[in-house]
């Protein structure tokens, strides 16, 4: 996360003390059964150039006609997109943009590849979507909110805020691109918790831009302390007929909706292992405090679909009871839960920490389940972009 956005969204949880506390348990822990075990079958490395490095903050894996699978990924250093033949691990083709004048990107946040002469770039923190093509000129530009709410400061209270990660990126569906943001201060106002709307569908053929999807209120209402994106920002996926998928940290449940509906289907798609979460109890909120209480808890992340082997994996941020006032929330121990097409639980394993098993860039190829891997105490990993690729087998 940006930490001006952080820092921003922390002070304006210390004004905050809320008195509602929620509690949610885990109904099925302990009395779930491993049929398969995920074991990791290999790795691949891809050497980078001089301007690249590790943890790239977004990435799309492409496929062409041809069956050729690109990598494409964010570079921040060069405000532009860089292309790789994932197989040959060679560069193929670099996209910058300018940071000033007519086709100024000034802040490449994220990105969508339909083709090489329609790229639509996320720009913040205005918000709007850019269309580009690949010689970095500007097309057209596309606020995602009303021009007329552009001069009020308090527009981000009222519209989506994005964080957009590999795990959570641009989808394209039926004609629409679905952006999934969050609202990073919470529901101050109780009485807009079904008002408020987190995921924005922008059109390809009208540019109109809709939103969608409000929070749960059995998780979110009532203004519980939910301090910052750890707790409030959904993580979606496409299912494969159609529905979106939202794996909300907070919650052992995912919640299903249509893309074009309100309204949601919840289905248990939990740990094994994972306690009750709860929301910091009515107090005034400080940043040990909003630490501690990340640290300790269980919060689950993204779920990302694989068509491959029709499962679903669910990524999970473990609790730790052993932490001091010096430990960082990248010392949480990663955790993945597989389940089925109908989320019935498969298995689960618990990777490593945070700061080695990059979770954020994780994808699905015909290998298996490919999670980027940086060993910080290596220098030589600071050359390669590494994934470890993880495949399942039956018990």
């Amino acid at each position: 996360m940006n930490y001006l956005r952080f820092f921003c969204i922390f002070f304006l949880a210390t004004l905050i003390s809320c008195t509602h506390t929620v509690t949610v348990k885990n109904k099925h822990k302990g009395k779930l059964t491993a049929t398969y075990q995920m074991v990791i079958s290999h790795e691949k490395k891809i050497l980078l150039d001089d301007n690249s490095a590790p943890r790239p903050p977004y990435m799309q894996m492409i496929e062409e006609d041809s069956g050729r699978q690109v990598l494409t990924f964010l570079n921040p250093y060069k405000n532009g997109i860089f292309f790789y033949d994932f197989e040959m691990g060679i560069l193929l083709k670099t996209v910058e943009y300018e940071r000033e004048g007519p086709n100024a990107i000034r802040r490449l946040e994220c990105y969508f590849v339909k083709n090489m002469d329609s790229i639509y770039v996320f720009h913040g923190p205005l918000p709007e979507l850019v269309l580009t093509d690949s010689s970095g000129y500007v097309k057209k530009r596309f606020s995602l909110i009303d021009n007329k709410d552009r001069s009020d400061n308090t527009w981000p209270l009222y519209y989506p805020q994005y964080e957009f990660y590999t795990v959570n990126p641009i989808i394209e569906t039926r004609g629409k691109l679905i952006l999934t943001g969050s609202a990073p201060f919470g529901i101050a106002d109780d009485s807009l918790i079904h008002k408020f709307r987190f995921t924005a569908n922008f059109d390809l053929q009208s540019n109109i831009v809709e939103f969608m999807h409000s929070y749960p209120a059995e998780l979110y209402g009532s203004n519980p302390n939910w301090p910052g994106m750890a707790y409030t920002l959904p993580y979606s996926e496409l299912s494969p007929t159609g529905g979106l998928i939202y794996s909300f940290p907070v919650s052992h449940d995912i919640y299903i909706s249509q893309w074009d509906k309100e309204g949601y289907e919840k289905v248990y798609a939990g740990s094994n292992n994972a306690g009750t979460i709860r929301s910091i109890a009515g107090q005034r909120l400080n940043s040990e405090l909003i630490i501690s209480h990340c640290l300790k808890h269980d919060l689950y992340t993204c779920i990302r679909y694989d068509p491959y082997r029709n499962v679903y994996y669910r990524f999970m941020s473990q609790g730790m009871h052993d932490f001091t006032i010096k430990t960082s929330v990248r010392e949480k121990p990663v955790v993945v839960i597989v389940m089925d097409e109908s989320f019935s639980y498969l298995c689960e394993t618990v990777l490593g920490s945070a700061e080695k098993w990059n979770w954020l860039n994780s994808f699905v190829t015909s290998e298996g389940l490919m999670i980027e891997y940086f060993d910080p105490d290596l220098d030589s990993e600071e050359e390669y972009l590494t994934f470890k690729i993880l495949t399942l087998i039956k018990l």
